[in-house]
């Protein structure tokens, strides 16, 4: 889709037109010179240029907003008449973290490829989360509320998290019985901004990130894993990663009177208009998966 609307839907999407030329595959003087015309046509400055960034004039957002709106809608028409005589197609694009991407996102894109065998997926991982419009990415699956304007978020579910201990640890340092006795153990970090946040129980009260003393801090849920049977502390962690240790009673749920609030999930994106069927087919999938793991 090329018209000279869309591609002004690109510019101001990738914020400059040396982005949206790179990714429409064509000379940034080319593109330069049809949104020239277009705005020739329609008789109106459309877009602000300066040499690091584009963006729209006043009139440029309401037009940008109507054409959004109209592009979206006929790309899901031609979708829906397409996906109904033909097999999903296309690549798909995802970025989360090594941990989501282990146990949630890989089954979820190998039951969509048993199903869809010439859909082609590229999946990122990583704890960073990048620029979802430069680096074109459909969707990115990250937990908690990590949007900003321009990134819209559909909520996918709240997998339960606990705190954690292994046997051996408990019967070294004591099982604590409320909140309060947690100040006197070690705990196993997943991330420096979890040393920052209080742990919050369901009944409304939380212990807070300053009483919280640790030792070691593992941007791995494999590595927690192994340091938590291996007596090195508490973890405040998600409850399907400990489920079979806890069936044999190698682990031990720390607290269970006080339950811990459980994560939030969320699948970010770049528009609220249109999302391609293979897309919205991979949330509903992944949602069903942490809402009813297997």
């Amino acid at each position: 889709m090329n018209t000279p609307e869309a591609l002004f839907v690109y510019v101001v999407e990738y914020g400059s037109f040396k982005k949206a030329a790179a990714y429409l595959k064509i000379e940034p003087s080319t593109l330069s010179r049809k949104i020239v015309k277009l705005e020739q046509r329609l008789q109106t400055k459309l877009l602000h240029r300066s040499t690091t960034k584009t963006f729209p004039t006043e009139i440029g957002r309401t037009y940008y907003d109507g054409l959004r709106k109209v592009i979206s809608d006929q790309l899901a028409l031609e979708e829906a008449v397409f996906s109904s005589n033909n097999e999903i197609k296309g690549l798909l694009r995802i970025t989360t973290t090594v941990d989501l991407g282990d146990n949630f996102v890989i089954p979820v894109i190998q039951k969509m490829q048993q199903q869809a065998p010439e859909l082609k997926v590229e999946l990122i991982l990583g704890s960073h989360l990048s620029d979802l419009v430069e680096n074109n990415i459909d969707v990115a699956i990250r937990i908690g509320n990590l949007g900003n304007a321009n990134i819209y978020a559909k909520h996918l579910g709240n997998p339960p998290r606990i705190l954690v201990a292994s046997k051996e640890y408990l019967q070294r340092h004591g099982i604590p019985s409320q909140p309060a006795d947690l100040s006197k153990h070690n705990f196993i970090l997943y991330s420096n901004q979890q040393s920052k946040a209080d742990i919050q129980f369901q009944n409304g009260t939380w212990f807070p990130h300053k009483k919280i003393n640790s030792d070691i801090i593992v941007n791995s849920l494999r590595s927690i894993l192994y340091m938590v049977k291996s007596g090195a502390g508490i973890n405040w962690g998600p409850k399907w990663l400990y489920e079979e240790y806890l069936k044999s009673g190698e682990l031990i749920e720390v607290l269970p009177l006080y339950p811990v609030k459980p994560f939030i999930i969320n699948a970010l994106y770049t528009t609220s208009e249109y999302l391609p069927y293979r897309t919205r087919w991979f949330l509903k999938l992944l949602q069903e998966k942490i809402n009813f793991p297997s």
